[in-house]
């Protein structure tokens, strides 16, 4: 009688030992399935902001494109919008392109001097 009891303790404990096993590895599943989940999500919002900031840059360099062939005597808008195209972030997209040389021939051409944020490296 002694050993029955003795038994049933044991193997209580130990089923209670297993179920628990078995909620832990069920909620580590669950949370690798979930932390992949995020990683995606994260790496997919990395690739949206990633395109929007290449589209802004590539609206601003064709707003700078037209504006140097159609009115190039426009100086002032011209090199608010080349710095904003030109400057490093964060104050500017960092853009560089077939833009820089087009930029420099403006600059000679309609005798504007090199402003001080435009790096020619």
């Amino acid at each position: 009688m002694d050993q029955d009891i003795l038994l049933t303790v044991l193997g209580g404990g130990n089923l209670v030992l297993f179920l628990k096993f078995l909620i832990e590895r069920y909620d580590r599943k669950t949370e690798r399935k979930e932390d992949k989940e995020e990683r995606k999500k994260d790496e997919e919002w990395a690739e949206i902001k990633d395109t929007l900031k290449k589209l802004k840059k590539d609206g601003i360099r064709t707003q700078l494109l037209l504006l140097l062939l159609i009115k190039p005597e426009e100086e002032t808008e011209i090199l608010k919008l080349a710095e904003h195209y030109f400057k490093k972030p964060p104050a500017g997209l960092g853009g560089n392109w077939y833009m820089t040389n087009m930029f420099k021939n403006w600059l000679t051409e309609y005798k504007v001097g090199m402003p001080e944020w435009f790096e020619t490296e």
